[in-house]
């Protein structure tokens, strides 16, 4: 039996919710000022004690996470247990967008991205004809099932490509929004993810009322230099200067017109529907009554 004041010390070691192979390296730290000689009996002991409990996480899709921690999940914020979740993983989009005060909505859904998907060979996109991109636009979003319900929010899990974290940076420590140095995408990386997936930031309405939060807030060069690193398929390029012209940003999406050409009608979302406007300039369809005509 462990004494009251050891078990405080533990409790206090192993307050932090871990996935296992993290707990295997917390204990192995503290074991050689214990009794053990090995780490998975101090876990046991832990364990047993009731110093260190594990807490399953159920996902929608059946990839569930075990955390072990000493202190309820219940005390812990959904952006806490997110990161807790996926310790290398970063905030993403609407969770971005709340972060940067692009958004007064209060989320209830936390997005963290998780990177497990590898590269394949790139479609050339001299391929994607007008008939290709508007047989890929008319049809809705797919939704993942990677969902996960705490703590009355929902932690969606963003599968991406392995490697394609740009423009993800530190969250700062004033911000009281997410863990303290968490990872979390810059403002401009922010902006990409939004019009590439707008079902995963508050639908297209919300993602134009972002661009508007934007105002003098975004570098054009730094927005260019991440978006050529992400080589999209769909060229996003034409949503990303309409967006930023029609939000009060005309040189930037100078810079980005310039930088690429508008070179096939595009569709500013999916759902796309023969009632849409068109806008000549960035060759995009886009629903009637999205942004301000003036």
């Amino acid at each position: 039996m462990l004494s009251d004041s050891h078990k405080k010390l533990l409790k206090d070691h192993f307050a932090v919710p871990l996935r296992y192979y993290q707990l295997k390296g917390r204990a192995e730290s503290i074991i050689d000022k214990t009794r053990y000689k090995s780490v998975e009996s101090l876990i046991r002991t832990l364990q047993s004690e009731g110093i260190v409990k594990p807490v399953l996480l159920a996902s929608r899709n059946g990839k569930d996470i075990t955390l072990y921690s000493s202190q309820s999940v219940k005390k812990l914020s959904p952006y806490e247990l997110a990161q807790a979740m996926f310790p290398d993983g970063y905030f993403c989009n609407l969770s971005a967008i709340y972060y940067h005060s692009l958004t007064n909505q209060v989320p209830s859904t936390v997005y963290i991205c998780h990177e497990t998907i590898s590269a394949q060979p790139k479609t050339h996109t001299s391929k994607l004809n007008s008939n290709a991109l508007r047989s890929a636009f008319i049809k809705p979003h797919r939704y993942t099932n990677y969902v996960f319900n705490v703590n009355q929010h929902e932690v969606v899990v963003v599968d991406r490509l392995k490697g394609s974290a740009y423009g993800v940076i530190k969250s700062h420590v004033l911000k009281a929004v997410l863990p303290e140095h968490s990872n979390v995408t810059c403002i401009e990386r922010a902006l990409i993810d939004a019009v590439v997936s707008p079902h995963y930031n508050g639908g297209i309405v919300s993602v134009y009322a972002a661009f508007k939060n934007a105002h003098k807030m975004i570098s054009a060069s730094k927005l260019i230099e991440i978006y050529k690193q992400l080589e999209f398929i769909y060229p996003y390029s034409q949503s990303i200067g309409f967006l930023l012209e029609r939000a009060g940003m005309p040189k930037h999406a100078t810079v980005l017109f310039k930088e690429f050409p508008p070179a096939q009608v595009f569709f500013i979302d999916h759902d796309a529907k023969s009632s849409w406007s068109y806008d000549a300039k960035w060759k995009l369809y886009y629903p009637v009554g999205l942004v301000d005509e003036n």
